[in-house]
Formats: structure tokens, C-alpha cells, sequence
């Protein structure tokens, strides 16, 4: 894995990554600090208003030291680590290379992992999240190399399956079905894509509990970037985390504070937004959806909702692109997440942003490439067709569909007849690749796919725009629209005469491929026998 480009320990802007609001173009490198050699800085001016903080740990770790850590056991690491996070005077050097060695214990599964992934969990919590101070983050963040560990891909938080998506895999958006490779790879290509798929297969990354690696120490490492970005309000379960007050005060003033804790916005965000990320991590990212909730709220109330430079394209606060927030939102409601309440929220007041009144091109979807849009409208059918009316564990709460039908007309193109041609382009691009764009694997989607076919041969964008105006919130039910679509029998199981089961059964022949195709349709035959 390539290094990644060092962040500015002050500024926390990284080397290629272009920040308008701190007019940092991406360009400049970042100088060392040639004290401890762990630390870098956009320019001496930020060295010197970091010093105060960074100078109470800027040292280099010795060689001896470094040894005995790399011998550390479990234990060893939670005792050290719980030290340093109880008090910022205990803060030192040897931080980053024993939050290195515990992920690396953590990924070999050695005995002891579950209980410190439980009171390293509990310490960061009770310490820095509950804790209205933020002293101790900011030695932490000021220590050698933890800037670079927290805020960049230094730490990707994957486990090795989805390490191997991302890497081996990402051609096709996920662990692609055999099917699929031997009707789009040469001979060659097929026996290099089904190795992978041995390996992939394989692995096993599961630990106590059935608990990823990363998910272990996702516990610890994403609650200390929470932590720098919100002060939350001590409760039983970390779910309730994020929702509290966002630190540093006001992010315009650039103070030492609000820059943190901006950074950790987005980078929270950011991480939770990632599907491979989600995945590997699960209810260690818990406060995600209750932070992503204050951050909306104090935006919004501040008048800086969306509003550049502060807010880069598509976002709404600092890591809230508005398509991954609403994915990401959508994932947890289907995976029956303890965050369900705060998921709902979010989705609800996104909804009722998608259909605001904009001036001008301020819109947040504005200038969005047609394949992401797609991507959102693949998942967004996806949810549709496995969201119930009410979410798991009995908790009553009623999926909100009626927001979610919103964004997905907004965010692609179908609330206003003047946007048609990037609706329809929306529309073809997830009928044809869809495949490579859905939430799952190349293989999967066939069904999905066929939703978009049924809906352009259909012609409904003309059918709505035709029988109603334009502006009005009944315009458009996609999901009324795919749930009779649903509903419609296959072709083996409906009458021959019936008009509705031939076309589904086409649009099934386009998604699948003849060979597929016929394939499927004659097993559902046998079975219906």
C-alpha cells in the first residue's frame, strides 16, 4: 500500500487535497518537523501556532523503545493507551506505534482482543467524547504521526475482505458472481478473477462475537475522531454519541479548535459514508448517524448550510455529501442498526431539502456526474425493495419513504421536466452498468436493473410530467411506481395474454442476457412444476 501524503498537524490539510477554505491549493508540500520527525507543518507560521501543544511530546521515540513495542501484548497496549487517553499530560511520542501494534494484534486475533476492544470503547468514551474539554484531543492529534494516522488513509478501518474489494475487486464494485466472469472475461482474465475469488472466499476475518478486526478497533479509533468533533452528553449507549454539541464553536474563526474539530467532521463523516468502510466496521460506527444529525442541525441554524468554501461540492456540512449521506443512511435502516432512530431523522431532513426552493445553482446536487447519480438511484431502488414499512427489533419506527422518494427524484433529475435529459441519462446509465454501479457486486443486480428498463420503455417520466405540474409534491411516486411494478407476476406464473408479465419478463431479458435469461426462467419453471 502507498504511503499516504502527510497532514499539517495544525491545519490538518493533507499534500494534494485542495482546501478552499484554508486557501490551500493542494500544491505546497508539507515541512517536517526536524525535532521528532513525525509531524508536518504547510508553513512555519503553523509550526510556531502549534508549538504550545505539539512541543509537550515532540521527540523521537528510541530505537530500544520501539522494539519493546513491537513485542507488546494486548494487555500491554490497552494499559499504555488508556493512560494517555485519561490525561493529556501523559500523552507521549510512543502513541502511534502502540495504536499500529494493537491493530496489528487485533488483525491476528490473538486471545484478549474482545476486552480491550470493550475498555479502550469505554475509555475514549468516558474521557474525551463526555469530557466538554478538549485538551486531551489535542495533545493526542499534536503527537508525532497521530495527525497523519487519524486524518488520512493511513488507516483505512477495512477488513481483509473488503480490503480486497477495494483493491482486487473494484472493477466490479464488489465480490463479482462466477456467472458474471465467464460471460464478460477472456479465458484468461476468467482463471486470474476466479483465483481472487478462491482467495477471497477463504479469508476469514471474523473474531470473538463473529467480529471483524476492524470493527475492534474501529471502537476505539472512530470514537477519537468523534470525540474531537463533538461533546456529547453521557448515555448509555454510544448510538446517542454524536448527538450533542459540535466543538470549537464558530468553524469560520480558524482557531486551533474549530480546525480540529471541523477535520474530524469530515473525516467522521467521511468514513461512515464509505460502504466498504460500513462494512467493516458495523456498530462500532455507532454515533455516526446521531452526529451526522447535530452537524445538520447546527449548520442549517448557522446559515452555513452548504455554504462554500466551508463546504466543499455536494455537502451539506463539512463530510455531508448529500448522496452518501443518504446511502449511508439507507444501509443502516436495512442492516437493522441500533442507529435506526437517528437515520430516519437524517433521511427525513434531507427529504425536506431536496424539495426547497434553491436560488440560483446553489442546489448541493448541482453539477454532479450522471454515474454517481445513478450509483444513488441503484441504492435507493435497492432500498425501496427491501425496506419495510416498519424497521427491525420491534422498535415501531416507520421507514421514511415519502423523503426518500424526494431525494431520489431530485438528486436525479426527476422533480423538474427542465432537468429531463439528465433524468433520462440517469435512468439509462443504471439500466446498462448498473451492474458496476449498484451496492452489490457485479452479478447481482439484474433485478434492479430491470426496474430502470421497465421505467424507460414505460416512458413514466413523460407519464408524470405529462398529467401533473411541475412543483407539485404527489408528482412522481418512484416507489408506488416500483412496487406495482413488483407485484407484477413472472412471465411462467401469469396468464400468456397478460401485457404487464411480457414486458417485466423483457426488461428481465435486458438485465440478464439471453443465456441468463432463459436459464433463470427455465428453473422457476421447473420449480413451478
Amino acid at each position: 500500500m502507498t504511503k499516504p501524503a502527510p497532514v499539517c498537524g495544525y491545519y490538518l490539510v493533507q499534500t494534494g487535497t485542495p482546501d478552499p477554505f484554508l486557501n490551500y491549493d493542494g500544491s505546497s508540500s508539507l515541512k517536517i518537523c526536524t525535532r521528532c520527525k513525525g509531524s508536518f507543518y504547510l508553513n512555519h507560521d503553523a509550526q510556531k501556532k502549534h508549538w504550545k501543544t505539539h512541543k509537550k511530546c515532540c521527540r523521537l521515540v528510541d530505537g530500544n523503545v520501539l522494539e519493546a513495542i513491537a513485542e507488546y501484548s494486548v494487555d500491554e497496549c490497552t494499559a499504555d493507551l488508556q493512560r494517555y487517553l485519561k490525561d493529556s499530560k501523559a500523552v507521549a511520542p510512543e502513541m502511534y506505534y502502540v495504536m499500529k501494534r494493537l491493530r496489528a494484534l487485533f488483525d491476528e486475533d490473538v486471545d484478549g482482543v474482545g476486552d480491550a476492544a470493550y475498555l479502550l470503547h469505554s475509555t475514549a468514551r468516558g474521557y474525551l467524547t463526555f469530557n466538554p474539554s478538549m485538551d486531551i484531543m489535542m495533545t493526542v492529534v499534536a503527537s508525532p504521526h497521530m495527525a497523519n494516522l487519524l486524518f488520512s488513509d493511513e488507516e483505512d478501518l477495512l477488513s481483509k475482505k473488503n480490503r480486497m474489494i477495494k483493491h482486487q475487486f473494484a472493477k466490479y464494485n464488489g465480490r463479482p458472481t462466477e456467472e458474471f466472469i465467464e460471460d464478460t472475461e477472456d479465458a484468461a482474465g476468467m482463471i486470474k478473477v476466479k483465483k481472487l475469488l478462491d482467495e477471497y472466499d477463504e479469508l476469514d476475518n471474523s473474531m470473538w462475537g463473529g467480529q471483524p478486526s476492524s470493527m475492534s478497533y474501529c471502537y476505539l479509533y472512530f470514537n477519537l475522531i468523534v470525540a474531537c468533533a463533538v461533546h456529547g452528553t453521557p448515555c448509555a449507549t454510544s448510538v446517542h454519541d454524536g448527538r450533542g454539541t459540535l466543538r470549537g464553536g464558530d468553524p469560520c474563526n480558524k482557531s486551533a479548535k474549530s480546525l480540529l474539530a471541523t477535520a474530524a467532521l469530515r473525516r467522521a463523516m467521511e468514513l461512515w459514508t464509505d460502504p466498504l468502510v460500513m462494512a467493516s466496521c458495523g456498530d462500532a460506527m455507532a454515533p455516526a448517524a446521531s452526529l451526522a444529525l447535530s452537524a445538520l442541525d447546527y449548520y442549517t441554524g448557522h446559515d452555513m448550510f452548504g455554504a462554500p468554501p466551508l463546504c466543499r461540492k455536494y455537502e451539506l456540512a463539512p463530510g455531508l455529501a448529500i448522496d452518501r449521506v443518504a446511502m449511508a443512511c439507507m444501509s443502516e435502516l436495512l442492516d437493522g442498526a441500533g442507529s435506526a432512530q437517528y437515520a430516519i431523522k437524517v433521511l427525513r431532513s434531507l427529504g425536506g431539502m431536496a424539495i426547497t426552493d434553491w436560488e440560483g445553482d446553489k442546489e448541493p446536487w448541482t453539477g454532479m456526474p450522471i454515474e454517481r447519480r445513478a450509483k444513488f438511484a441503484l441504492a435507493t431502488i435497492r432500498f425501496i425493495d427491501s425496506g419495510d414499512e416498519q424497521s427491525q427489533f420491534g422498535r415501531d419506527l416507520e421507514m421514511p419513504m415519502g423523503a426518500v422518494n424526494d431525494l431520489l427524484k431530485t438528486i436525479c433529475g426527476m422533480q423538474n421536466p427542465k432537468n429531463g435529459d439528465i433524468a433520462k441519462s440517469v435512468w439509462q446509465k443504471a439500466a446498462d452498468d448498473g451492474e458496476f454501479l449498484s451496492p452489490f457486486g457485479a452479478g447481482f443486480n439484474a433485478q434492479y436493473r430491470a426496474f430502470f428498463y421497465y421505467f424507460l420503455r414505460g416512458n413514466f417520466l413523460l407519464r408524470e410530467w405529462g398529467s401533473v405540474g411541475w412543483g407539485q409534491q404527489d408528482a412522481m411516486d418512484v416507489v408506488k411506481i416500483y412496487k406495482e411494478y413488483d407485484e407484477i407476476p413472472f412471465s411462467h406464473m401469469a396468464p400468456k395474454d397478460d401485457v404487464k408479465a411480457k414486458e417485466k419478463d423483457e426488461c428481465l431479458r435486458l438485465a440478464y442476457g439471453n443465456k441468463r435469461h432463459e436459464e433463470r426462467n427455465e428453473m422457476f419453471r421447473s420449480i413451478h412444476k
